[in-house]
């Protein structure tokens, strides 16, 4: 018997793949149509099966473009304003946390412990805190305020850069970290300041070793921003939970439309990082602008665009749009404030907690190893 060809296996190998998945998506569709309108015939009824199958995408196609809620208003308007009320937040509160995170990276380098520590206390409070239990403390704690500057917008915003910045800080430092310190000495000869020496040398370096964790974290921040839907903020998550609890016959369309888009802001961008982290590595590549700007200005545009999301999602006026500008200033402004006063007051007690401790140990150290050189010169002698 004479051997199958390669590609008749390889087909055949993507036929059976095809089969199986197939058969578990169809066996999945129809029993969330069964279940959704009390059907009364098994699942393994080839024919009752394909009917709930195309039932449910017949559904599903109406419900993206033409089904509606009793006032009117299309689904797929719910789904565009939580869409956009996700990118408002993400696309706002990721570049906040790097330009934040470098800095902690920076000062978690520090040679200098009066810097360092408070650096690592920051970061190691809020990567060990629930994302939620922080929400809920700084959102609480803004209710005595007045709500012009501190209301859900500045408390949502400020909560993922806290949060993010400890983990960005961590991203940053393992990327200075994998440099060879021999090339700032070599930039230090050649009579480069500090700020020149990072620009030219060092960031150019480290953005291909922390741009995959970055992205990757930016997908994180788009499912943890779920969670703002606890202090009032209609995101994606909360418009999709939200129709289901309202139309529950819909509920399962609903949740894959959710998910789809999720899928759709995740997607591109990981394409996107593994493109571009291959041509920052590539031997080939030499860049002919300053990658240091370049940088700014593309963290800039996510703050621009996610600012727009924000505005359009209301009727455009001249007052509305000072008025989402101000929001924007007052969320970043509290979040680098909140940074600031959280190294500085309780990192610095942790700073000064420390040293007191190792100035109690050296204290005691020191009559120990003198009462055990007492002995010994009594003896020699």
């Amino acid at each position: 018997m004479s051997r199958i060809p390669a590609p008749l296996r390889f087909v055949g190998m993507v036929a059976s793949l095809v089969i199986v998945f197939g058969a578990i998506v169809s066996l999945g569709l129809g029993a969330l149509d069964k279940a959704q309108n009390n059907g009364t015939t098994g699942l393994f009824n080839l024919g009752a099966l394909l009917g709930y199958d195309l039932h449910f995408l017949q559904v599903q196609v109406s419900v993206i473009f033409t089904q509606t809620d009793h006032t009117g208003t299309p689904f797929h308007n719910y789904f565009v304003q939580g869409l956009a009320t996700t990118i408002e937040f993400c696309f706002i509160a990721m570049p906040l946390a790097l330009v934040l995170g470098l800095v902690l990276a920076l000062m978690s380098r520090s040679p200098w412990r009066v810097v360092r520590t408070p650096a690592r206390a920051y970061v190691e409070f809020f990567r060990n805190t629930p994302l939620l239990v922080q929400m809920q403390a700084i959102y609480t704690s803004f209710l005595l305020f007045p709500s012009t500057f501190f209301n859900a917008f500045t408390a949502g915003i400020a909560t993922l850069v806290l949060n993010y910045a400890a983990y960005e800080c961590e991203n940053l430092r393992a990327g200075l970290a994998a440099l060879d310190k021999g090339q700032g000495e070599a930039a230090a000869t050649l009579g480069l300041s500090y700020p020149q020496t990072f620009r030219l040398v060092t960031y150019p370096q480290i953005v291909s070793v922390v741009l995959p964790p970055v992205i990757n974290d930016l997908i994180y921040m788009f499912k943890d921003s779920s969670i703002l839907s606890i202090i009032t903020i209609a995101e994606l998550t909360e418009r999709t939970q939200d129709l289901a609890r309202r139309f529950g016959f819909l509920s399962w369309q609903f949740y894959f439309l959710g998910a789809a888009l999720y899928l759709a802001l995740s997607l591109p961008l990981a394409r996107l990082a593994r493109a571009v982290e291959a041509r920052l590595k590539s031997a080939s590549f030499q860049p002919k602008f300053d990658l240091a700007t370049a940088s700014l200005i593309i963290l800039g545009g996510m703050v621009v665009v996610g600012w727009v999301c924000g505005v359009i999602q209301e009727p455009i006026s001249p007052g509305a749009v000072g008025a989402a500008l101000v929001q924007l200033l007052a969320a970043t402004v509290l979040a680098v404030l909140i940074v600031a006063g959280f190294v500085f007051v309780p990192g610095g007690l942790v700073y000064l907690i420390g040293s007191l401790i190792g100035a109690v140990r050296r204290s005691l150290a020191r009559p120990a190893r003198g009462a055990e050189s007492g002995p010994g010169v009594a003896v020699s002698r």
